[in-house]
């Protein structure tokens, strides 16, 4: 069985051995979920209540497929309100006709006209397999190799 999911939702994310960096379902998503995901590494045993747990300034932020969730790989910790300092990002994405960057939201929704140069600010909406957020983790903490294409995943 499936589990079920929802915003605020504060999970476990397994590092290294016994060692664990916590998350947070900042927006879900069709079939994906937008990560907020945070620098401590906890021990596996010391992970408890998700009240206590600092979550205000994440390394991370990220959309991924929901998969670990749902599989239990990445366990939910607890439930609780996502910081008001975390901000869903606004997207850039060039449309045609007319030839213009326009902003697009995390659903996909495209809004204003934007310049150029406002556009050169901003990111692409591009999703990472869970398995990419993991090895970010491990290169984050020097346990594995940084990879170029984590620097997208960096808040």
């Amino acid at each position: 069985m499936l589990n079920k999911y929802k915003s605020g939702d504060v999970l476990s994310i397994s590092v290294a051995d016994e060692k664990n960096a916590t998350a947070q379902v900042v927006e879900k998503l069709r079939g994906n979920v937008l990560l907020a995901v945070f620098s401590d590494l906890l021990d596996a045993d010391d992970i408890g209540d998700a009240e206590l747990l600092e979550l205000d300034d994440p390394i991370f932020l990220v959309e991924t497929m929901d998969l670990r969730i749902k599989d239990g790989t990445w366990p939910i910790l607890g439930n609780r309100k996502v910081s008001e300092r975390i901000t869903i990002p606004e997207y850039k994405v060039w449309v045609e006709p007319p030839g213009e960057y326009r902003t697009q939201d995390i659903h996909g929704n495209v809004g204003r006209s934007i310049s150029s140069e406002q556009a050169s600010g901003m990111k692409l909406q591009k999703s990472f397999s869970p398995a990419a957020v993991e090895a970010a983790l491990r290169g984050f903490h020097g346990l594995g190799p940084w990879r170029q294409a984590f620097d997208e995943l960096v808040v």
